[in-house]
């Protein structure tokens, strides 16, 4: 009987080495969707357009969470959801969790989650609690089960998909993309009517992303040149400074102010770029076609004579939510208790703030459960933004920003599950701070190992 070796000495032997198995698979594959396709090019396209992007984000996962954080605003157009036959945020969900595995199996490295997060537990256990009375058992259920699973995975998956700057990088590289493909599209309704908004038709979603899309720009790529090159990187903020002002979305606006003004703290020699940027937006703005509607809902933040004008149906929200949380302060009405103790159940949805919709639906327990936790992440925020020297400064900088957007869009537009990128932001923070504290424990050892030894 021949030998292992020689074996592998015969010139068939190579026949079988992982080379030619691979041309052989992708050849058998390739063939076999010719057949099943039945010379359908476009299903064809589309099939292996599938299969490869499904390659990459499980090998990169950090891509499918930065895809996750921006579909809900996307599969809402029908060209998208019939794509597949399930739902896109169920679909990355999953992708997510086995990308995850991935990671684990491949030894890549997580970021620690912090002590504070013990606080979701308690807030997860009282939202269960509260199934036994809210008025709606299968409502309340249902919305339980959102946060357990589609929330909870955009607050968690950061630790464990952005573990190393790398990862970080590509997150952030791959949101800027989708972020700026969806302003993009938000523009080819310019000069109509209506304003303007994601493919899924949200106006606020569409500030949302327009806001943190320049944020991004602001703290990541702006600071790196010169003045005449800063020029030409402020032609990125073009795109989403109209998406922003088409869309009308007052939240955005304020948070994209206060987060600009802040910056200058930190680099004030952008003060005369911020004018030249504003000036440059208010000439061109009769030149761009915004609708109309969407400049008389932002002009509602200057002429509003009162809060309740200002406030508009919000306030009835509101209101609504105050009454309620009087009624039931300490337990609340129950998991989705707003909706189905309000007078119109199918316009009522939520309060449009985090804090008072969890205070009114589950007590003032909870709320203070979540009101810890953003307080923990503010401070968390302000503590590495104290240290200037440390390492990945501009990354605390971005996520500290952010932090302030997400907290914006928490008390003006927000909903326990789907505003699922303030949750994201929150741990943002979070992971910055884990990375920082590895960079600087590896170069105190670097510096430990290389000191001399005395003789």
């Amino acid at each position: 009987m021949a030998s292992a070796a020689g074996i592998r000495g015969l010139p068939g032997a190579r026949l079988v080495s992982p080379i030619y198995a691979g041309v052989f698979a992708a050849s058998l594959a390739a063939g076999a969707a010719l057949f099943w396709f039945d010379g359908n090019p476009r299903a064809l396209l589309l099939a292996v357009g599938g299969v490869l992007a499904l390659i990459v984000l499980l090998a990169f996962p950090e891509l499918a969470l930065a895809v996750y954080v921006v579909i809900g605003d996307v599969k809402g157009d029908d060209r998208v959801a019939s794509l597949v036959p399930v739902d896109l945020t169920l679909v990355l969900a999953v992708i997510l969790i086995f990308g995850i595995a991935l990671n684990f199996l491949r030894g890549k490295r997580i970021v620690a989650m912090p002590a504070i997060y013990f606080l979701l537990l308690a807030l997860a256990l009282l939202m269960t609690v509260s199934l036994a009375y809210t008025p709606v058992f299968e409502a309340g259920l249902e919305k339980l089960g959102r946060f357990l699973t589609v929330t909870a995975i955009a607050i968690v998956a950061p630790f464990f998909v952005l573990g190393t700057p790398r990862a970080m990088q590509r997150f952030l590289f791959g949101f800027a993309i989708a972020a700026y493909a969806i302003c993009a599209y938000s523009l080819t309704e310019l000069g109509g009517e209506a304003r303007l908004a994601t493919p899924s038709n949200n106006t606020i979603g569409l500030g949302h992303i327009a806001c943190a899309l320049i944020v991004l720009i602001w703290f990541a790529v702006v600071p790196r040149f010169s003045f005449p090159q800063r020029i030409f990187t402020y032609l990125l903020l073009i795109v989403p400074g109209v998406a922003l002002i088409g869309s009308g979305s007052r939240g955005p606006a304020i948070a994209l102010a206060a987060v600009l003004f802040v910056s200058l703290f930190f680099y004030r020699r952008l003060l005369l770029d911020l004018a030249f940027v504003v000036a440059a937006g208010i000439l061109a703005l009769p030149f761009i076609h915004v609708p109309a509607s969407s400049l008389d809902y932002l002009a509602t933040l200057a002429g509003s004579r009162s809060t309740a004008a200002l406030l508009s149906f919000r306030g009835e929200l509101l209101e609504h939510g105050w009454k309620l949380l009087q009624q039931h302060p300490l337990l609340g009405a129950g998991i989705q208790g707003f909706r189905f103790y309000s007078p119109n159940a199918g316009v009522y949805n939520w309060p449009h703030n985090i804090f008072l919709e969890i205070a009114c639906e589950i007590g003032i327990p909870a709320a203070m459960l979540a009101l810890l936790l953003f307080g923990g992440a503010l401070r968390e925020s302000l503590r590495q933004l104290e240290d200037r020297d440390s390492p990945h400064h501009v990354l605390a900088q971005l996520a500290a920003a952010l932090l302030l957007v997400g907290i914006v869009n928490a008390v003006n537009t927000g909903d326990i599950n789907s505003d699922r990128s303030t949750w994201l932001f929150v741990s943002l923070v979070f992971v910055a701070g884990g990375l920082r504290s590895r960079a600087r424990s590896e170069c105190a050892l670097h510096a430990e190992s290389n000191r001399p030894v005395p003789a």
